[in-house]
């Protein structure tokens, strides 16, 4: 009779130490999403997109922001292209006019495709805004500036463009 209380103890015991050890996942699971908004969780770049969210509390208002936001960020980008030429003297004159060509397409094209999207929002398009949204995924610039060099600061913010798009895209997925 002793040797199945000692059973009934170890496998209490055992089971415990199970449930302790899957419980901590899940406790680290909960601490990733400390601080993100409840729009953000599936977004590959959660503390910006709860940046981009501004303290949304409803999924309309959470995508509306979001677009808003990089919308704002590709116009000031889209601006700053006429600048670029100084910037790129020390390349050839042809692979100057390629990049500006290029970079001027790829913003302008940016922004039309959000202001698309806002405008598909409005009228509960979410097809049309995920299409959008989706075009708006453009890295022509980018790939356009890599003779200019990694660093190249235009290029960082393209990138923080893209990713803005992308966390776009998550928000507006999740109706």
């Amino acid at each position: 009779m002793a040797p199945k209380k000692f059973n009934y103890l170890f496998a209490a015991a055992a089971a415990l130490i199970l449930l302790g050890a899957a419980w901590i996942p899940l406790q680290a699971e909960a601490r990733r999403f400390v601080g993100v908004n409840q729009f953000c969780h599936t977004a590959s770049y959660r503390r910006i997109c709860t940046q981009m969210v501004n303290g949304a509390s409803n999924w309309r208002d959470a995508s509306n922001n979001a677009m808003l936001a990089t919308l704002d960020l590709a116009k000031r980008l889209k601006d700053l292209v006429p600048i670029l030429k100084p910037a790129l003297s020390h390349l050839d004159p042809a692979t100057v006019e390629e990049i500006m060509k290029t970079c001027d397409n790829d913003f302008y094209n940016v922004v039309d495709d959000l202001e698309v999207s806002l405008q598909a929002f409005k009228t509960n398009d979410i097809g049309a805004v995920a299409a959008h949204l989706s075009a708006a995924l453009r890295t022509d610039c980018q790939e356009a500036m890599k003779s200019a060099g990694p660093d190249f600061p235009l290029n960082k913010y393209a990138g923080h463009l893209t990713r803005r798009v992308d966390n776009c895209l998550a928000v507006i997925l999740q109706n």
